[in-house]
């Protein structure tokens, strides 16, 4: 049995899933959950009316102290009419926070004030071939979800399903989640697949995958979830810095990050952590500054493009093959992700800089727009809609994917910057996520009105070929109010209100149009604009006896640069692979100069040898004379790193993987490695700190250390090297402790074993 949706979802409707505040100790039994039930009504209270009416409050609690903080807070909501979204599953549901199906059932009927249910990073990448059919293919994390879905479509709840990673392009195509995926569609006006934004891997297929589900008609929406954890998570301390990483995330990413769903027909924005949202948290700027005017002009504006619209924009799908086996997806991560595997379209479609420096979840071109990965079962009607569908494993390379690409995408003279026109919707932003580098921005859009007039009673102003309707607004006491809001065909308007003492009301003027007017600008790091490609900016300003003035919306200005900026942006620029803006400077005058910079190209060397896998050529970059503390040598590190590179494996090992599905090897290393400070130069003998981190990328069989990570578990990442010069060549003579050892792998060879 289903139930007609308590909330409405669109478009022009869009919703807004704001976290609820938590207490300090939360996870513990002596939480003060009833403070935290009065801060979330006056929370809630706070927002303007615009927001309560798109808004909904997310809460969850867990099994430790037996769901007491759910228990506390839904009566208040109850009684204070505040809307909420219950979070049943979360934490890849090894915490024991899944909450019981007959729990979730009791609230459900209990309190009115339910609107949605939410899982949360539950993970879904099983591929087991059990051959029992889908009914018993099903792990537990596909049955709980399945089971979540059904009852969200009896009480008539929306189904917010946060997930990263790979996750939602699994779900579409694993034999395992076929019975899954069926519901999904079965209930596909409940079930919203939502891009968690906050790992730092994987982000592509996870958006594209999540907007898949969409364009193919399984469900009625998607949504994205900004968070400041994935600048924690990519690692990023500042701008410019990496290591360690931080919660402190530029708020200019929250609405990047909005952007990126918008321009793909997002209708569902979810937002944590909650120290980002509320009122006297230390984030709260992240939400007053960027996320309300961002949201708020998407919803007034209704700058939401359609499904049509947003697919009319999509030459090219990706059509997901049915994997039975880990193996089978494996071909899936070599088109879609470049930190799993070589990610050939999307490196095609969207560019790669340098993950060691930005985690990439920007497109580094405006060429080729979204393109939507498609589920196994999708049908053959939405496939055939397609100008080119592209199957799993077609491509040879990435040069094959830009053939494709480029051959039905046309050029666009909208510069460097990432920018996108679809429907109502029109932005740009810079590529970049945390290194300083200037881009530029063309675009096209409705031309303003110009040379308004106003004498107090008569507004004139001058026309354009292709203008259709004027839109009138008044400005009174810092509110703009639209006095013709189905508009006016002539360009002149008599107002005939009289308005209040010393009120100051100014007036402007937007249209309707084909005519355009062109958009340039330099965008700096985290800037962006936003405008309305159907209908122009507003004019100038105008009172009776007032000079004309600008007033641009958010994100209409065009940003300026400052001289910090252009500091930042010119020190980027002489930086190598190996230092960030944390680095110190090596000056010309420097009476070492030449030995630093010989060691700085030691360390690159050192950096592209173990991204190239070629450990065995790593050997040569250290000296005869290393040692560690324990009197390991060189071979002690290169038998490490060639114990996890699939590379180095698969000859040894690689029969295992057909027969039972997994192998634990990684490939596709970064090494982050950044120079910190000199400690002792002389010509011949250098010593320096340096933060280095690695990762390489596994595959689901290894879930969930599909990524391997290191250093990790609070072990530092600065180390001191020791440098020595033999016959002209800089080899690494002694690091403080070992910068990776065999006990290194440890806590990634274990595999998640709870489906």
């Amino acid at each position: 049995m289903k139930t007609p949706l308590k909330v409405k979802i669109s478009a022009e409707h869009p919703l807004l899933i704001l976290m609820a505040n938590s207490p300090p100790n939360a996870h513990h039994m002596a939480a003060d959950y009833v403070a935290n039930a009065h801060a979330m009504v006056d929370h809630w209270a706070s927002l303007d009316d615009l927001l309560r009416e798109h808004a909904t409050i997310q809460i969850e609690g867990i099994c430790d102290d037996f769901w007491r903080r759910v228990e506390v807070l839904l009566p208040v909501a109850e009684e204070n009419g505040i809307p909420i979204t219950l979070q049943t599953q979360t934490n890849n549901a090894d915490l024991n926070d899944t909450m019981p199906m007959d729990r979730v059932r009791r609230l459900c009927d209990q309190y009115t004030c339910l609107v949605g249910l939410q899982l949360s990073e539950a993970s879904h990448r099983t591929f087991v071939g059990h051959g029992g059919g889908p009914e018993y293919s099903m792990g537990r994390n596909a049955r709980y979800a399945r089971d979540i879905i059904r009852l969200a479509g009896e009480y008539g709840l929306f189904m917010s399903w946060q997930l990263m990673s790979e996750n939602f392009a699994a779900i579409a195509c694993s034999g395992d989640n076929e019975a899954l995926f069926d519901t999904i569609v079965e209930y596909g006006e409940y079930v919203i697949p939502t891009h968690e934004m906050n790992s730092e891997y994987a982000k592509y297929i996870d958006h594209l995958a999540a907007m898949g589900f969409w364009i193919s008609g399984a469900t009625a929406n998607w949504g994205v979830e900004p968070q400041s954890w994935y600048w924690s998570d990519a690692g990023y301390a500042a701008p410019g810095v990496c290591i360690p990483g931080s919660l402190d995330m530029p708020g200019e990413l929250y609405s990047i990050m909005m952007l990126l769903g918008a321009t793909g027909g997002a209708t569902v924005y979810s937002i944590e952590p909650p120290w980002d949202i509320w009122s006297g948290e230390h984030g709260r700027h992240r939400f007053t500054d960027w996320i309300v005017p961002t949201f708020s002009r998407l919803v007034s504006e209704r700058l939401i493009p359609s499904r049509k619209e947003v697919k009319a924009s999509m030459p090219v799908a990706y059509h997901l093959a049915r994997c039975e086996r880990p193996k089978d997806f494996h071909v899936v991560e070599r088109d879609l992700d470049f930190d799993h595997g070589e990610g050939l379209l999307v490196r095609a479609a969207y560019g790669v800089y340098d993950c060691a420096r930005d985690a990439e979840m920007i497109p580094n071109t405006s060429r080729v727009g979204w393109i939507p990965v498609l589920p196994a079962k999708t049908p053959s009607a939405v496939l055939n809609s397609f100008a080119r569908v592209i199957r799993t494993g077609e491509l040879r390379d990435e040069a094959h994917a830009r053939e494709v690409l480029l051959s039905h995408f046309s050029d666009t003279d909208r510069g460097t910057a990432w920018s996108s026109a679809i429907g109502p919707l029109v932005v740009a932003a810079n590529s970049h996520e945390n290194w300083p580098v200037p881009e530029t921005v063309k675009l096209e859009v409705p031309a303003v009105p110009e040379k308004v007039r106003f004498d107090g009673n008569r507004l004139t102003w001058d026309s354009h070929e292709g203008d259709q309707l004027y839109y009138v607004w008044r400005l009174r006491e810092g509110r703009e109010t639209c006095l013709t809001p189905e508009g006016v065909s002539v360009n002149e308007f008599i107002v005939d209100e009289e308005s209040p003492k010393d009120s100051g009301d100014s007036y402007a003027v937007s249209v309707r149009t084909s005519a355009t007017e062109s958009i340039q600008a330099t965008l700096h790091l985290h800037q962006f604009v936003i405008f309305n490609g159907r209908e122009s900016r507003r004019s100038m300003w105008i009172g009776k006896d007032d000079s004309p003035v600008s007033r641009p919306r958010f994100a209409e200005n065009l940003p300026d640069s400052v001289d910090r900026t252009i500091a930042m942006e010119q020190r980027a620029a002489q930086c190598s692979p190996v230092e960030d803006l944390a680095s110190p400077l090596i000056s010309d005058d420097d009476p070492h100069a030449e030995a630093k910079r010989g060691v700085l190209a030691a360390l690159i060397a050192w950096k592209q040898t173990v991204e190239s896998e070629d450990i065995d050529a790593l050997e040569r970059l250290y000296d005869s004379t290393y040692r560690e503390q324990d009197g390991r040598t060189v071979e002690s590190l290169c038998v490490a790193f060639k114990s996890i590179l699939r590379k180095y494996v698969m000859p040894e090992l690689g029969s295992f993987w057909p027969d039972y599905g997994f192998l634990f090897a990684w490939e596709n290393p970064v090494v982050r490695l950044f120079t910190r400070e000199w400690k002792d130069v002389s010509d011949d003998r250098i010593v320096l700190d340096v933060v280095f981190e690695f990762w390489a990328g596994g595959g689901t069989e290894l879930e969930p250390s599909d990524i391997f990570k290191h250093p990790i578990g609070g072990k530092s990442k600065v180390f001191r090297m020791t440098w020595v010069r033999r016959d002209s060549e800089w080899r690494i003579a002694a690091t403080d402790h070992s910068m990776f050892r065999m006990e290194d792998t440890v806590p990634f060879r274990t595999r998640y074993q709870g489906w």
